[in-house]
């Protein structure tokens, strides 16, 4: 996958979550400084993971994390599969946490899904770069 992008404007994807109860699409912004993807609490409910941490109540079981304008409470869970087009990994951890719904952006796409891939962003070009990894012998 190479996609053209700008220094100036965030890049986002229509990334697809597989859960047990199903598939669900929504946009997320690419974020290479979050080692982690986030996806709200309840979009996680509805796939039918196990995410129980209310932060308001704070009934469940959860832990910390650190963004860089906010500590939060958070489930973690591991979701059974992430797609951005053709792209497909599997078993990705993902944090649960509200989001503003600004501009349609529903989630975060973090290290913990690129990692399973090549990555370059070329700025010099304009292109980001998201490919599988070879499988050299």
């Amino acid at each position: 996958m190479k996609i053209k992008i700008t220094p100036e404007d965030p890049i986002i994807f229509f990334v697809k979550v597989k859960g047990p109860r199903g598939t669900r699409e929504f946009r997320a912004v690419l974020n290479t400084g979050c080692s982690d993807c986030l996806m709200s609490l309840q979009d996680a409910r509805d796939l039918g993971y196990n995410a129980f941490f209310e932060p308001f109540t704070r009934t469940g079981e959860g832990r910390s994390a650190i963004s860089i304008s906010d500590i939060f409470e958070t489930d973690e869970i591991a979701v059974e599969e992430i797609s951005i087009g053709d792209l497909v990994a599997k078993n990705v951890k993902v944090l649960t946490k509200e989001m503003p719904r600004f501009a349609g952006i529903e989630g975060v796409i973090g290290l913990s899904f690129l990692k399973h891939f090549n990555t370059t962003i070329n700025f010099e070009e304009g292109y980001l770069t998201i490919e599988p990894f070879s499988n050299k012998p």
